[in-house]
């Protein structure tokens, strides 16, 4: 079985682009395959943000804007996965089209809209989204990004439990590099990375 933690911006370009061929695995080549989508907030990643939308990056306002922007879609996000990893992931995917795709402003009424898209329960939606439970599972996401050693979005651990414990770090997630480690099973099968004390090889 492949076991895959994609580590994303929840707002990026390039991480969609990732969660799709990751969907697009898991939907025609693999049946045994469990992925999850982790987020990622750093003032790194909100610099690339800035610099990839031509806004002032040493601007101290938009800066801590962009922040909680970020922050609350990651609170959102974790909010919708408490209603099951299928409806967490298309929430995720809603509102990265309309935010990054359509030129939508994040607001409350934009989360909203998405979650009752998704059939969400609302008022429980309401309550999880800015609740200590969200925060908490939003830090737990920060401390294994950290013990994995992942700093970038885009960045995915593999897993073949099958084989071993051991597995891969991939610091660019494409159709053709997923491809590439489903037919080389040989790769999985390296100590690249162990789950008791990570020791990381990039590819």
């Amino acid at each position: 079985m492949l076991e895959v933690y994609l580590f994303i911006n929840p707002l990026g370009s390039r991480c969609m682009k990732s969660e799709r061929s990751i969907l697009r695995l898991a939907g025609t080549i693999l049946d045994n395959i469990s992925y999850q989508f982790i987020p990622l907030l750093s003032p790194k990643i909100i610099d690339s943000h800035l610099r990839n939308s031509d806004e002032l990056s040493n601007d101290l306002t938009t800066r801590n804007e962009q922040f909680e922007v970020h922050y609350k879609t990651i609170l959102d996000y974790k909010a919708a996965l408490f209603q099951g990893k299928k409806r967490g992931r298309q929430f995720l995917m809603g509102m990265q089209d309309a935010i990054v795709e359509e030129g939508r402003e994040y607001s409350d009424d934009l989360a909203l809209e998405i979650a009752e898209r998704y059939s969400l329960d609302l008022e429980m939606f309401q309550e999880d989204r800015r609740s200590p439970l969200a925060q908490k599972a939003f830090k737990a996401d920060q401390h294994l990004a950290a013990e994995m050693k992942v700093e970038s979005p885009s960045t995915a651990v593999i897993y073949n439990i099958s084989v071993s414990d051991y597995g891969l770090l991939l610091d660019d997630v494409t159709d053709q590099t997923l491809y590439n480690i489903c037919e080389d099973q040989g790769l999985l099968n390296q100590p690249l990375i162990n789950h008791g004390k990570p020791n990381l090889r990039v590819l």
